[in-house]
């Protein structure tokens, strides 16, 4: 007999959401996260999920209190391994003990890419930032930086030039992957200046963001700075499970997010279907159709 109908992997918006959606379909629910909250705790003041205005580490807290309310299990543990059984059940292992369970969602996010240059650790929150979408109004009127060549960076870029005084864009190469559409766009726009072949040396501050240094030695003054240079998806534990994954490492899903595994689905930043736009408000819908589809074959699978 198996412990629980579902486990999940992973306690960000994703997983909470998962997490409450199973609750609400009365499935016995573990959910396993090493840090709750997941990247939405880094957004120091949302204003884009619909209901909500205050700190990304508040609306995470809300998210965990309203699946503890309905019944989850959470634990705050990194899960080691997970193994298919026999029975095409999961054997789920953390340091200190071992659970089965007949579904498991994996929503174990990204961690965003740094510079790990001297003063991005000390001002992370107070001027450096990792997502130009989440934060972007909060520099109306001001100048800002943002940090990278792909996608990521000029969409940043464009959504801040929206609100901005000044962007300016640094880039290490003298092209950029990715839509050059976008970047030509750019090129055009006033307030965009691009810096390219430069590379960020440190930031400037003691309480607040007021400058970047780059290696060649310029110095750029500046309210706030965006590092845009993608994410590192957690996805080991889906691949040793032998989880499909993309050439990126992002795990393959399909619209009810489940994986070529039966009875393994995933949710949010690590999955195809929202990676090319992570957001809590898409991670949190993926973790409900996650659920969704886990209800849905669990039902199907042990109908009576």
């Amino acid at each position: 007999m198996t412990d629980f109908d579902v486990a999940i992997i992973g306690a960000g918006a994703a997983g909470f959401s998962a997490g409450i959606y199973a609750a609400r379909y009365n499935l016995k629910t573990v959910l396993y996260g090493a840090e709750m909250g997941g990247m939405t705790n880094l957004a120091h003041n949302i204003q884009n999920f619909p209901g909500f205005e205050g700190s990304g580490f508040d609306l995470m807290l809300n998210f965990q209190n309203h699946a503890k309310k309905l019944g989850v299990d959470i634990r705050n543990a990194y899960v080691d391994k997970i193994e298919r059984l026999e029975d095409g059940t999961f054997k789920i292992s953390t340091a200190k003990e071992s659970i089965t369970a007949k579904t498991v969602i994996l929503a174990t996010g990204t961690t965003r890419r740094k510079l790990n240059v001297p003063g991005e650790e000390e001002l992370s929150g107070k001027g450096v930032a990792y997502c130009a979408t989440c934060d972007a109004f909060f520099y109306r009127g001001k100048d800002v930086a943002v940090v990278g060549g792909g996608d990521a960076a000029t969409m940043g870029a464009e959504v801040l030039a929206n609100v901005a005084n000044k962007v300016h864009l640094i880039h290490r190469r003298d092209t950029f992957r990715g839509e050059q559409a976008r970047v030509e766009q750019l090129k055009k726009d006033p307030k965009v200046e691009f810096i390219l072949n430069a590379e960020v040396e440190r930031f400037n501050g003691t309480d607040k963001l007021e400058s970047v240094t780059l290696k060649d030695g310029r110095t750029i003054c500046v309210d706030g700075c965006f590092i845009e240079i993608g994410g590192v998806p957690a996805t080991q534990l889906a691949a040793d499970l032998g989880v499909e994954l993309n050439e990126h490492n992002i795990v393959k899903t399909k619209p009810d997010q489940s994986t070529n595994i039966e009875g393994v689905f995933a949710a949010g930043d690590i999955t195809t279907n929202s990676n090319h736009f992570e957001q809590t408000l898409t991670a949190a819908a993926e973790g409900a159709i996650a659920a969704n589809g886990a209800f849905v074959y669990l039902r199907k699978k042990y109908a009576s």
